[in-house]
């Protein structure tokens, strides 16, 4: 400390709030040292705290006069410099620093205090590196941008970045979208990189491309007449009960019978309905008919009890309809098997919306709901379908690729909370089947995710419907899932989600609701520090958490090529033809 002069001393500790007097003689904004200047009065700066054999690290939180009411009081003699009131600043400890064979080390320690009277001093740009992390640590060093205070880079390990999942939060057009791409442009061409993208509106592989080795990249457009197709059987028990939201007593045990049961039915086109294999006419209906229902009730029990014949095709998604109506809708009477109304009108609904999905033009770009012969060898079996489809969306530690970016531009807005749920509840499914360590280490960015990490439905149903993604969330880690979560609405984002994620960057956001949810899901920001973000400009955000030693204001780093995601330049509209 003899290098430096002190600034203030410590006045007043109030539960864990440090209340520092400057000295008459410092009356500046800066303080020198001997390799510079550093900020002191500035809300967010930082100072030191002399503590022996420590050096205690301030973060100011507040300035003040002690005697407010009597700053430039007008006498006959006019004011003078001895008239004016001592100047307080007011912060709270957020670790301290040691140094050992001339290594200058930062622990995080929000417990510690300092004594009564303790000197205060500028922090040098040494100490202030420590505590921004020294990036020749890092096994693989990532760039964010540039810590807008002390003006210098700021670098992070890539563990410790994004093992705890990652959330990049703010408004359009403030820098998100460049901010992701400048981060993924330093991972994507690691030699034993997996990267999986939901790239919402296909503006990342133009910003990607360049800096993926040669063949490491594999890029899939969902949707429209080429598009990549997911065949419906191949969703699963998981994915089918995500994409068609059943209610929990009495329709989800009958699309369960339905699924398990769909590759043993074969379908009669323009009959509108299912029989067994060899049958010549169909059986089982979705529309609660009179009449056949001892022959319904017949095929339902071989279904049941596995002794249908597996078909050599899977039939289309509405043989799932019929499936679903006869095995619940079918009762003993007096007469016989008959189908009964009251119980078909408990899973209508279901019916409905599978109706409705077979129906649609939109969902049918990216879901195949016609009928299909299998690729795999083998009988028919949806588990082996579903491996397969995860396995081709998510990779294996033997793809060919590193890099694999979906295009969901050509996704309807109101099917991607479906559609993707389903993908996502199919993910989950297999990875926690797999157990830990038998996945590669991977990376899934979602971008623009309230478009789908939300729940759907209400009340105890929009509960269960969330159980995927936050089960990623929460346990994906252990089996080596990291998540990159991107939205410019965090208010329409599970808050389970957003709990789970350990290292923020905070762009511009403006709405009430949208500040509450970021202030409400996380540990590491006060809610002074989310107030600020309302405030940001473009390009500048706040970074904190686990993976950050404190709250930062950050420039961030820009990427290169950047992704499709500029402003309209309407200038144009004066440019005259050539």
């Amino acid at each position: 400390m003899n290098a430096r002069a002190p600034v203030g001393y410590v006045v007043e500790i109030d539960d864990g709030e440090i209340t520092l007097n400057l000295l008459d003689r410092h009356r500046g904004q800066l303080a020198s040292h001997s390799q510079g200047v550093s900020p002191v009065t500035e809300v967010g700066s930082l100072l030191g705290i002399d503590a022996g054999s420590r050096l205690l690290v301030m973060r100011v939180r507040g300035m003040s006069f002690a005697e407010p009411r009597e700053v430039h009081r007008r006498t006959r003699v006019g004011s003078s410099d001895e008239q004016e009131p001592l100047r307080h600043l007011k912060g709270f400890v957020v670790g301290y620093l040691t140094r050992s064979a001339r290594v200058t080390h930062f622990s995080n320690d929000s417990l510690a205090t300092p004594s009564l009277g303790a000197e205060v001093f500028p922090l040098t740009n040494d100490e202030q590196g420590a505590i921004a992390g020294d990036s020749t640590e890092f096994v693989v060093p990532v760039q964010l941008g540039r810590d807008v205070r002390a003006d210098r880079s700021v670098t992070v390990g890539l563990s410790s970045l994004i093992s705890k999942h990652v959330a990049v939060l703010g408004a359009s057009g403030h820098g998100k979208s460049s901010f992701n791409a400048a981060v993924l442009q330093q991972l994507v061409g690691l030699p034993n990189a997996h990267v999986v993208i939901f790239d919402m509106n296909g503006e990342y592989e133009q910003a990607l491309a360049p800096h993926i080795p040669q063949g490491r990249l594999r890029s899939t457009t969902f949707g429209g007449p080429d598009g990549y197709q997911i065949p419906y059987f191949a969703l699963g028990r998981q994915g089918l009960q995500r994409l068609l939201l059943p209610s929990e007593k009495t329709q989800k045990p009958a699309l369960t019978f339905a699924v398990e049961a769909l590759n043993r039915v074969v379908e009669f086109p323009g009959l509108q309905g299912v029989g067994l294999v060899g049958d010549r006419a169909p059986r089982l209906f979705d529309d609660c008919r009179g009449g056949n229902a001892t022959l319904a009730e017949q095929a339902i029990e071989l279904l049941r009890s596995r002794q249908a014949q597996i078909s050599a095709i899977w039939p289309g998604m509405s043989a799932l309809a019929s499936l679903v109506a006869d095995s619940y809708s079918i009762s003993p009477s007096r007469d016989g098997p008959k189908r009964d109304a009251f119980s078909y009108g408990n899973v209508a609904p279901l019916i409905s919306r599978i109706r409705r999905l077979v129906e649609d033009e939109r969902f049918r770009e990216v879901v195949n709901v016609a009928s299909a012969r299998s690729t795999l060898p083998g009988a028919l079996d949806w588990a082996n379908e579903s491996r397969a489809l995860v396995e081709d969306i998510f990779g294996t530690r033997q793809s060919p690729w590193t890099v694999h970016i979906i295009n969901l531009r050509l996704v309807a807005q109101d099917l991607m909370p479906l559609v993707l749920g389903s993908l996502l509840e199919l993910y989950a499914s297999e990875l926690f089947r797999r157990g830990q360590g038998a996945s590669p280490e991977t990376l899934l960015v979602l971008e623009e995710a309230h478009h789908y990490l939300r729940s759907v439905g209400t009340g105890d149903d929009a509960k269960e419907n969330a159980l995927a993604y936050e089960r990623l969330a929460k346990e994906g880690r252990k089996f080596g899932l990291a998540l990159w979560v991107s939205t410019q609405r965090p208010s329409e984002v599970s808050p389970t989600v957003l709990s789970q994620c350990g290292t923020w960057a905070c762009f511009r956001l403006t709405t009430e609701q949208d500040l509450n949810a970021v202030a409400n899901a996380t540990e590491w920001a006060d809610r002074r520090d989310v107030r600020r973000i309302a405030g940001l400009a473009k390009r500048h955000a706040i970074l904190f958490g686990s993976g950050i030693t404190m709250p930062t204001l950050l420039h961030t780093r820009t990427a290169s090529p950047p992704p499709r995601s500029e402003d309209p330049v309407f200038e144009e509209w004066a440019r005259l033809e050539d």
